[in-house]
């Protein structure tokens, strides 16, 4: 029997869920931290003739409570009320910022030599002058090296070589690639002269192959007798990264002491001499929400907007639409009108689901604003979407790359949330980050001579209540960058 193909036509009902322009534009704009949003607004003034900016005043948009885009009147385009209601601050109770959350790493040999904090004061005359009068930003390691190659006598062909291993180094400064695949075959005594030369610049130690390269590069510029030192390096790194000290002494037949004092010289170089020419420009942030306390002595939470240039619907264009008799010049301009009081009235919508999220964070983290990250409840992003009644995808969009003012710093709005882990007797679960800090300071506190395993941390904070496993502990501290137990141990 042969198959027929048969066309049918067929009526159907059923329901779907679209996303209109609108609704994306409006999630969009959710999305966008502080200094984003001013620059899309920017761009939605010098794409749409309609908007301007209104000179004084404060920053932000205003926006309406109804209507519909597109409408043929003004009316809600810049409803004042919504405006005073998104600019009203909303009590978050009796709170008092003490402590910032803290998440700093640790690594027992080569320790960090500097970091970076978010400052979060207001803008004003001292930070625009600090700004004003902070350094250009240093050239990078390629322009550094070559500036040095200049003094020197190489041949051009030597030079030419030179320069293009410059460009090829890694950030951290080393040349991760053999040089029979950057150069051809014929040029290769060529390019080993210039890698040389590379070799010989400031800051030691770039142009190494690897870690042990750029260490024996540094140690050989050291004054004084550092052969010792050299054998560790050449023959026992491994070890020594591992903290298997009596191992290289029983290998070298020195005392552990001895070997002791060679692991603090090594300590003393730089593993990445590169690096501090690989760092980007400043980047500062601008908080989205802030926190502080009122005349009454409580804490209110408001979304700042004076970074923000003030827009509104030009009354001409308005005018000229009213006014207008050509049907294209009235679709053009009821278009853009109808852009331009969704772009107000979505800044608008931003602003109040922001003040609706963190006031709901903000109460039901009080006991961490009072003393700290051990007193962090447990918090998904789901709590904060029920009680508020929003979808959970709603709340992540609003807290994702913002930041909260607080008398102790700028934080993340994420530093909030934080799963838990269960109590012994079924109480309220304490948050992971608290259980962190209590790891930290089990070990910050432990004899160095006998460091805490996994297990024991494990064992005291069971006796303290907390069901967690060593399984937990040990992703927990690799998590927090501290070493292991062997490592840690001081011979």
């Amino acid at each position: 029997m042969a198959l027929q193909m048969r066309q049918n036509l067929n009526m159907r009902m059923e329901q779907r869920l679209k996303l209109t322009p609108q609704m994306i534009q409006s999630i969009e704009i959710l999305l966008l931290p502080q200094m984003a949003l001013e620059e899309r607004i920017m761009s939605e003034v010098e794409t749409n003739p309609v908007l301007e900016i209104q000179d004084g005043g404060d920053g932000g948009g205003e926006g309406g409570d109804g209507g519909e885009a597109g409408s043929d009147s003004l009316s809600g385009l810049a409803d004042d009320r919504a405006s005073r209601e998104s600019n009203t601050p909303v009590d978050a109770g009796m709170i008092e910022v003490s402590d910032r959350f803290k998440d700093d790493g640790q690594d027992w040999l080569w320790k960090p030599k500097s970091a970076n904090g978010l400052g979060g004061d207001d803008d004003g005359p001292d930070k625009m002058a600090a700004l004003e009068a902070a350094p250009d930003r240093p050239p990078s390691l390629a322009s550094h090296l070559l500036d040095q190659l200049r003094f020197m006598e190489l041949t051009p062909e030597v030079m030419e070589m030179a320069e293009e291993i410059c460009w090829q180094l890694s950030p951290r400064g080393f040349l991760d690639l053999p040089l029979v695949e950057l150069v051809p075959e014929e040029k290769l005594e060529t390019a080993e002269v210039a890698w040389e030369a590379v070799r010989r610049c400031d800051p030691a130690g770039v142009g190494a192959r690897d870690l042990k390269d750029c260490l024996l590069l540094q140690l050989a510029r050291e004054p004084g007798d550092n052969g010792f030192e050299m054998a560790l390096i050449r023959d026992h790194l491994e070890d020594a990264l591992k903290n298997r000290l009596p191992v290289i002494a029983q290998a070298l037949g020195v005392e552990v002491e001895r070997v002791k004092e060679g692991v603090e010289v090594i300590a003393q170089l730089d593993p990445k001499p590169g690096l501090c020419f690989a760092s980007g420009a400043s980047q500062y942030v601008v908080p989205d929400v802030v926190v502080e306390r009122d005349e009454r002595g409580q804490w209110v939470v408001s979304v700042p907007d004076g970074h923000l240039p003030k827009v509104t619907v030009s009354e001409a264009y308005f005018q000229l639409y009213e006014k207008s008799a050509d049907q294209k010049e009235r679709s053009y301009l009821k278009e853009k009108i109808s852009g331009a009081r969704f772009i107000i009235d979505a800044v608008a919508q931003r602003r109040r689901t922001l003040l609706r999220i963190v006031s709901e964070i903000i109460k039901h983290q009080t006991a961490f604003l009072e003393g700290g990250v051990e007193n962090l409840r447990p918090l998904m992003r789901q709590d904060i979407a029920d009680k508020i009644g929003m979808h959970v995808a709603t709340v992540s969009r609003a807290v994702k790359d913002k930041y909260i003012q607080t008398p102790g710093g700028v934080i993340p709005l994420s530093s909030f949330f934080s799963g838990g882990i269960a109590t012994q007797d079924g109480s309220e679960a304490e948050s992971s980050k608290s259980v962190k800090l209590k790891i930290q300071k089990l070990i910050h506190a432990e004899d160095v001579k006998n460091p805490l395993s996994d297990q024991e941390v494990a064992d005291i904070l069971a006796k303290e209540g907390l069901d967690i496993s060593r399984r937990t502990v040990t992703k927990y501290r690799i998590a927090d960058g501290i070493p292991s137990t062997r490592q840690r141990r001081s011979f």
